[in-house]
């Protein structure tokens, strides 16, 4: 239960609703409804578990994809919330929480160097998932710089860095054609630079502190 991720201009309806509900419908309702239909069975199993997939970005926003942001933010709810209600039962429910990854979630997301490599996010969650069979929530050691932002008191300073790259919004931009034309070919910023710039403050300011 993964999803689709947009970027999104909240200017002006046009511009984000049709995504917006896509969004919405994929990311949420998608696990709602594939919980739905498997429920009755796995509380008749002896050991069952849903796995639902957060975000990152369910706590913190990037800016240009506010529908995922928000989606996500409610998988991380409504899986606190399920898991509370299944308590009584065999039901477990685990919660991943990726960083970005190298996945085509996004146009050249494959190659971002901002984005975890794919093969080393898997090894890392599957060795989490055998190391901490009773674990809420998986994450790996990059998502942690989102996700404990609030609890750390840095939250600012994590959404600030989040943005300043910008790596969904700013990952691509239309390379120029000859002539100088735009076309609808995209070019990677190297976005990873500056995301360790700023992580790199962050963690000095701590430090000092």
């Amino acid at each position: 239960m993964a999803g689709i991720m947009r970027i999104e201009d909240w200017h002006k309806p046009e511009s984000f609703l049709a995504s917006a509900e896509a969004v919405v419908t994929t990311n949420v309702l998608g696990p709602i409804r594939l919980i739905a239909a498997f429920i009755q069975h796995l509380q008749t199993q002896p050991d069952a578990t849903i796995v639902t997939v957060s975000s990152g970005l369910a706590f913190a926003p990037l800016k240009v994809t506010p529908s995922y942001n928000a989606s996500k933010a409610a998988i991380h709810m409504l899986s606190e919330s399920i898991r509370l209600q299944l308590a009584d039962t065999t039901v477990k429910v685990v919660e991943l929480e990726p960083p970005a990854v190298r996945t085509s979630l996004l146009p050249g997301q494959e190659n971002s160097e901002y984005a975890m490599p794919l093969d080393e996010f898997v090894a890392e969650v599957v060795a989490l998932l055998e190391s901490q069979p009773d674990a809420k929530e998986i994450q790996v050691e990059r998502v942690k710089f989102l996700r404990y932002g609030e609890a750390r008191g840095d939250y600012d300073q994590v959404v600030e860095t989040l943005n300043a790259s910008e790596p969904h919004g700013k990952w691509f931009r239309p390379a120029p054609a000859a002539g100088g034309s735009l076309t609808g070919r995209w070019s990677r910023h190297d976005v990873g630079k500056t995301v360790k710039r700023h992580l790199r403050v962050v963690v000095e300011k701590q430090r000092a502190g």
